[in-house]
């Protein structure tokens, strides 16, 4: 038996092939990464270098390969790692996969390889690196990047670049919430979070590159977030995310969502006060930091919870457990927008009852009544309003 050759990475090593019309070669089989060669003579031994070695080199250009760069750029050839120069190839690399199927031109790899702008000689530079950028992924390497006459493209297959893998999650939960099929919402958003093993590009050698992408794929992972958290809550585990909710919050302070997501949990959970006290928090650091009062939805949801509406409370899974006004018995929900009712309200009972009468009568067709409450200021005329109001 005889041993020839340098080690070859070749996924799938120790199969057996028949080698045909090479004479004394029987067969040879690839084992350890080692050819191994049964009776064959000189003569047989360079024909089977160069028939042997194409074969290989074709299993390596078709073999599965993963792209990762939801954290530290990794790449792996049918479960090996590949490893893959830190510098200028981690960059071009990073850039063709974020651009994957579509032709990145040389212009465009310069402003992200050097951000002060390109060397005299940047187009050799920029060749010279796509160069050793192949020769990095082995035999793969020219099957996967080509050269086209407005750049370069990089071949990925499906399900082989996580970036892709992780958009198309995070589509697919946002269709599932708008069609309310939460558990599948929650499911598809948590398996789009556990793509991410750290922080994207950090090590892909370009600022550039890491400013434009990162601000859109971090955007994208606090949406799966948001949404995973609000599946948790329509399946009654608002317990379980408030911790996760508070360092949420305390991390991007001025998203609003996160603050609903959070008075939402913390009311659902028996803590109205905190959830009000959460509510005050917002609205202090917005008008401190943008001169503003909180949006709409924030506003209404903690008229909601003063007011106990029970569209907040409904039973686990339900869709009348909502931090929105929604539709419940098949009609819309009516906004809870008053102020709560005072409970040692006394007097007034000429008043309440001319405005009760008002909202009583009926008439074909109906008819809208308006009714105003005169007085000089700090009478108390928004009690008597509440009062009648709170009760329709």
């Amino acid at each position: 038996m005889l041993r020839y050759g340098a080690r070859l990475g070749v996924p799938g090593s120790g199969r057996r092939v028949v080698a045909r019309g090479l004479g004394s070669i029987r067969e040879y089989r690839l084992s350890s990464g080692r050819w191994i060669l049964r009776k064959a003579g000189r003569a047989d031994i360079k024909h089977l270098r160069a028939t042997g070695m194409r074969r290989a080199m074709r299993d390596l250009a078709v073999a599965p390969m993963a792209f990762c760069l939801l954290g530290p750029l990794e790449v792996r050839c049918g479960g090996t790692a590949v490893p893959v120069p830190a510098g200028k190839q981690r960059a071009v690399l990073a850039t063709l996969l974020l651009n994957a199927g579509h032709v990145v031109g040389p212009d465009e790899l310069a402003e992200v390889l050097w951000a002060d702008g390109p060397p005299p000689s940047g187009r050799l530079a920029l060749q010279n690196h796509v160069l050793r950028l192949r020769r990095a992924l082995g035999a793969a390497g020219p099957a996967r990047i080509t050269t086209r006459p407005s750049g370069y493209q990089i071949r990925v297959e499906a399900g082989e670049l996580d970036v892709s893998q992780f958009e198309a999650l995070v589509r697919a939960a946002q269709t599932a919430a708008r069609d309310s099929r939460w558990a599948d919402a929650g499911q598809r958003a948590e398996e789009a979070v556990a793509l991410w093993r750290g922080e994207p590009l950090a090590d892909a050698g370009s600022e550039v590159l890491a400013l434009r992408e990162l601000p859109r794929l971090a955007e994208l992972r606090l949406q799966a977030l948001e949404l995973r958290i609000e599946a948790d809550l329509r399946h009654g585990r608002h317990s379980e995310v408030i911790g996760e909710l508070r360092k949420l919050a305390g991390a991007h302070p001025l998203r609003e969502h996160l603050h609903r997501l959070l008075m939402l949990a913390l009311y659902q959970d028996g803590r109205q006060g905190e959830a009000l006290a959460c509510y005050q928090q917002a609205r202090a650091l917005l008008i401190e930091e943008l001169g503003i009062e909180p949006g709409p939805a924030l506003r209404l949801l903690q008229q909601q919870i003063l007011s106990a509406d029970p569209a907040l409370t409904g039973p686990p899974g339900s869709t009348t457990a909502r931090s929105t006004p929604a539709m419940a018995d098949g009609g819309p929900v009516v906004p809870r927008q008053l102020p709560g009712t005072v409970q040692l309200f006394t007097g007034r009972s000429a008043e309440l009852a001319a405005l009760t009468s008002m909202l009583e009568r009926t008439g074909e067709p109906p008819a809208m009544v308006i009714s105003a409450i005169g007085g000089t200021a700090g009478v108390g005329k928004p009690n008597p309003r509440a009062n009648t109001l709170n009760r329709y």
